[in-house]
C-alpha cells in the first residue's frame, strides 16, 4: 500500500521500474513492504527523537534478449521509438534520482510492536547515500625532500652504505621498518620488523673486491599491517634524516630550526623525531652540502689554486703558525682588482665581521663603490681576531693588489688597530671616521642626541666651513656632552667640509655593513664555503648589472634649478641667484662656491643652472670620469669564473704537499652565552643599564638584588632634608609633650 502510494504520487509507472522502500536501523538496512514492517518502522521512529528517515530506491528490470532470429524481424520505425522511449525512461529516471530520499515525520499514537517478524535480507544493490557537503581539503604547503629509489633485483650500489641508505629512505616513505638479519663485508640480509607475519625480504652480496653490493633477491610485497604506530622509527637516524633535508638547506640564506624539521617531517613522513634527532640530522645535511669545517681547511690550499687557474689576476694567501695550523687567509678576484684599478673612485671601506660556525674568527673586507653607488668587494680576508697584526696583514695584501694610489682614502670605524694599520701600511692616505658609529659614540656620552639626529647629519655633510661652523654651535648648545666627543676628534677626522681629500658623500660604512649583514649567514658555513659564497654573490652582481649599466640618470638637480636666474661675470664665471644665496661659479675649471660640485664630483644644482643658461645640451661631462657610464659599463664588463666541483680541481704536488691544519677552539667560559644578531664595532660605547629600583648601574629592576627601601628613604628620595628635619623635630616635641603631662597628672 505504502509502495503504491509513493508511485502514484512521484509519477511512477510500475510497468516500467521496481520501486522499493527501505530504512536503516543499526546499520542494517530493513524493507518496507508489508503492514508489520510499517509498524515496526513507526515504533522506531517513535523510539528517537529526531526526524526518521526512509530512502526510496527505482531499478530497472533485467530484460532477457532472445537469441533466436525471427522471420518477419521488427520493423525500423520500431526500434527508434523503442530507442526514444528508453531515453525518455532514462530521463525520467534522472528525475527520479533528484528526489530519491525525502523525509517523513511521523506520530507517535500508533501502538508499539516489539516483533520484527518481517525483516528482510540485506539489498543485493544498497540504496544511494544523500549528497553531503563535504569539507574542504586544506592543501598542506609542498615541501621538497630527497626521495628514495625503487630497488629491485640485480640494483648494483656503489657502496654497502649507499644501499643501506636506499633501503632506509625507501622504507621511511612507505612507513615500514626493516631490522637486519645478517651484515657482512660480503653479504646483507635484511626482513621486515614483523617477519612472522611478512614476506619481505631483501639478499645482497658483494662484487668480487671492487666494493659494491648487488641485489640478489627481494621480494618487495609487504604482507604485514601497516596500521600499527611507534614512537620512533628505526631507520629515522641523523644519516638517512640528513639526506631527507638536504634540499631545503641548499640555500645557506634560510633558517630552517630543529622544530621546524620535526613539523615538517612528522606532517610529509608521518616519522616522529625528536628534537635532538632534528639538530644532528640538520648537522649531517650541512655536513654532506658544505662538508666538515676542519676538512675544509684542508682543502684550501686547491680552492685557491684554482681560483686562480679559472680567473687570471687573483690573489690568494694563507699564513699558518709552525705547527701548520691555520691563522689567516687573504683572497681578491682579478676582476675586482682591476675593476678598482681602471674604474672606482679611490675611496675604500674596510669594516671587519665575526664569524660564527664552529671555528670562530673574524673576516675582513674592502669594498668599493660604482658610479651608482652600489657595493663592489674588493678583497676579503679571514683572521682569529680584530687587533694589529690582522689590518696590518690585510691591508699589506690590499696594496699588493691595488698598488699606491694617489689620494686614497679609508672609511672605517674606531678601531685604534685600524688607525693604526692605515699609518703603517698607507701613510700617505687619509682615514675618514664612520659618521654612523660616531653617531653611536655620541649617543652614549649624551641621550639627547636622538632628538638631535637631523642637526647631526647636517653639520656632517656640510659643504664650507661657514656652514659647518654654524651647526656645530647650534649642535654645542644642543647637546654639549656629545659635541665634546666631536671636538675631542677633530672636525678633519669626521666632517666633509674640513676633510682634507674627496670623500664623494660616502659619509659612513654603510656598504662594508651592508656586505655584512647579506653574509650573516653565510658566516656560519665553513671557511671554503664562505668564499664560493662571496664569489658566486660577486658573478651574480656582475652579471644582473651588466644589463642595466647604461640606463643611468640623475634629473632631480635639473629640475631643481630649472627657475634660477644667472647672471654673467666674465671669463667663465657667473653669478646664480637661488633665493637663498648668491654663489659663483666658475664653469670653466669646475667649481662653485657651495663647494658640492668639488667635493661630490657631481656638478651642483648652480653649475646646471649656467649649463641650461649656455645653452648647452646636457651636463654630463660636467661629472668626473669616476660617473660616467663608459666607467660603469666598464666596471661589469668582466665576469667572475667559477672553481668547480672539487672532483675537477687541478692540485699541483707542491698543493698536495701543502698541509693547513684547522685552529685551536678556544674552551667557552662559564655561564650561558647569548646570541647577538650584531656584535658592537672597535670603539662602540655600550649604553650601561641603570635599575629604577635601587638607582644602581650595572643591571635592571628585573635582575635588581637590593634590599627593598624602607619608607624613610623613599621620604628623604621624594622630600628635602628641611621637611624631613621639621617632622624630626615635630615628633620629638610631640613625645617631650607627652611625658611632662604624665608628671604633673602623677602629683
Amino acid at each position: 500500500m505504502l509502495v503504491s502510494c509513493v508511485q502514484s504520487k512521484r509519477g511512477i509507472d510500475p510497468s516500467y521500474v521496481i520501486t522499493k522502500i527501505s530504512y536503516l536501523y543499526h546499520g542494517q538496512v530493513f524493507e518496507l513492504n508489508s503492514d508489520e514492517t510499517v509498524y515496526s518502522f513507526l515504533a522506531y521512529a517513535a523510539s528517537v527523537n529526531r526526524p526518521a528517515t526512509i530512502f526510496v530506491s527505482v531499478h530497472y528490470p533485467v530484460v532477457q534478449q532472445n537469441q533466436g532470429s525471427t522471420s518477419g524481424g521488427v520493423p525500423e520505425t520500431e526500434d527508434e521509438g523503442a530507442e526514444d522511449e528508453e531515453d525518455g525512461n532514462e530521463e525520467e529516471e534522472s528525475e527520479e534520482d533528484d528526489d530519491a530520499y525525502c523525509s517523513t515525520e511521523t506520530q507517535p499514537e500508533s501502538p508499539p510492536i516489539t516483533s520484527y517478524a518481517g525483516r528482510n535480507d540485506y539489498f543485493a544493490r544498497p540504496p544511494l547515500l544523500p549528497d553531503v557537503d563535504e569539507e574542504p581539503i586544506v592543501e598542506e604547503e609542498h615541501v621538497s625532500y630527497a626521495r628514495g629509489r625503487a630497488i629491485s633485483e640485480a640494483d648494483v650500489f656503489q657502496t654497502k652504505q649507499e644501499m643501506i641508505l636506499a633501503l632506509s629512505l625507501k622504507f621511511i616513505e612507505e612507513s615500514c621498518q626493516f631490522k637486519v638479519k645478517r651484515s657482512s663485508t660480503t653479504r646483507y640480509e635484511a626482513v621486515c620488523i614483523y617477519d612472522t607475519h611478512c614476506q619481505w625480504r631483501i639478499t645482497a652480496a658483494s662484487v668480487g673486491s671492487t666494493g659494491m653490493f648487488v641485489v640478489r633477491k627481494i621480494n618487495d610485497v609487504h604482507t604485514c599491517s601497516r596500521t600499527q604506530l611507534h614512537s620512533s622509527h628505526r631507520q629515522a637516524n641523523r644519516r638517512v634524516m640528513g639526506h631527507i633535508i638536504v634540499p631545503q638547506l641548499r640555500d645557506s640564506s634560510r633558517t630552517l630550526r630543529g622544530k621546524d624539521i620535526v613539523t615538517d617531517i612528522k606532517r610529509n613522513l608521518k616519522v616522529n623525531i625528536s628534537y635532538w634527532q632534528a639538530w644532528r640530522a640538520k648537522a649531517a645535511a650541512l655536513c654532506m652540502i658544505n662538508g666538515s669545517c676542519a676538512e675544509s681547511f684542508t682543502r684550501l690550499p686547491g680552492y685557491f689554486y684554482n681560483l686562480e687557474l679559472h680567473n687570471p689576476g687573483t690573489i690568494t694567501r694563507i699564513r699558518t703558525d709552525s705547527d701548520r695550523r691555520f691563522t689567516m687567509c687573504f683572497a681578491a678576484f682579478g676582476t675586482s682588482i682591476r675593476t678598482f684599478q681602471r674604474n672606482l673612485r679611490p675611496v675604500v671601506v674596510i669594516d671587519g665581521a665575526h664569524l660564527k660556525g664552529r671555528y670562530l674568527g673574524t673576516m675582513f673586507l674592502a669594498v668599493g663603490m660604482d658610479a651608482n653607488n652600489r657595493c663592489v668587494p674588493i678583497s676579503f680576508e679571514v683572521g682569529r681576531s680584530e687587533n694589529n697584526e690582522t689590518w696590518t696583514w690585510f691591508l699589506s695584501m690590499f696594496k699588493e693588489c691595488v698598488g699606491d694610489i694617489e689620494g686614497l682614502v679609508f672609511i672605517s670605524d674606531r678601531a685604534p688597530s685600524i688607525k693604526y694599520a692605515i699609518e703603517t701600511v698607507f701613510p700617505t692616505s687619509h682615514h675618514a671616521l664612520c659618521c654612523r658609529h660616531l653617531m653611536m659614540n655620541v649617543k652614549a656620552r649624551d641621550k639627547r642626541v636622538k632628538h638631535q639626529k637631523k642637526m647631526f647629519w647636517k653639520t656632517c655633510r656640510a659643504y664650507t666651513a661657514e656652514t659647518f661652523e654654524r651647526r656645530m654651535l647650534c649642535l654645542r648648545a644642543a647637546i654639549p656632552d656629545g659635541a665634546s666627543v666631536l671636538d675631542e676628534l677633530g672636525p678633519d677626522k669626521w666632517s666633509n667640509a674640513y676633510f682634507p681629500r674627496k670623500r664623494y658623500n660616502i659619509l659612513t660604512s654603510n656598504h662594508a655593513e651592508s656586505v655584512n649583514a647579506i653574509s650573516r649567514f653565510a658566516r656560519k658555513l665553513p671557511i671554503v664555503s664562505l668564499f664560493d659564497y662571496f664569489r658566486e654573490s660577486q658573478q651574480e652582481w656582475y652579471s644582473e648589472r651588466r644589463k642595466v649599466a647604461g640606463k643611468k640618470w640623475n634629473g632631480w638637480r635639473k629640475i631643481k634649478s630649472a627657475n634660477w636666474t644667472v647672471r654673467e661675470i666674465g671669463y667663465g664665471r657667473f653669478e646664480v641667484i637661488d633665493l637663498k644665496r648668491n654663489p659663483t661659479v666658475d664653469f670653466y675649471n669646475s667649481k662653485c662656491e657651495c663647494m658640492k660640485w668639488q667635493l661630490s664630483g657631481l656638478p651642483c644644482s648652480h653649475g646646471i643652472a649656467v649649463t641650461n643658461y649656455v645653452r648647452l645640451p646636457d651636463c654630463n661631462h660636467l661629472a668626473e670620469v669616476y660617473f660616467k657610464t663608459i666607467k660603469l659599463q666598464s666596471t661589469y664588463a668582466e665576469v667572475i669564473q667559477p672553481a668547480g666541483p672539487p672532483e675537477t680541481w687541478v692540485v699541483p704536488s707542491d698543493y698536495r704537499l701543502m698541509t693547513v691544519k684547522p685552529p685551536l677552539i678556544k674552551p667557552k667560559g662559564p655561564g650561558r652565552w647569548g646570541d647577538h644578531n650584531r656584535i658592537p664595532s672597535v670603539g662602540e660605547d655600550r649604553t650601561t643599564p641603570r635599575c629604577t629600583r635601587c638607582q644602581e648601574y650595572g643591571h635592571t629592576r628585573n635582575l635588581c638584588t637590593a634590599d627593598i627601601p624602607s619608607q624613610v628613604r623613599r621620604e628623604r628620595a621624594s622630600g628635602t632634608q628641611e621637611n624631613l628635619n621639621t617632622q624630626q623635630s615635630f615628633r620629638h616635641d610631640t613625645i617631650d609633650l607627652n611625658v611632662d603631662a604624665n608628671i604633673d597628672l602623677n602629683f
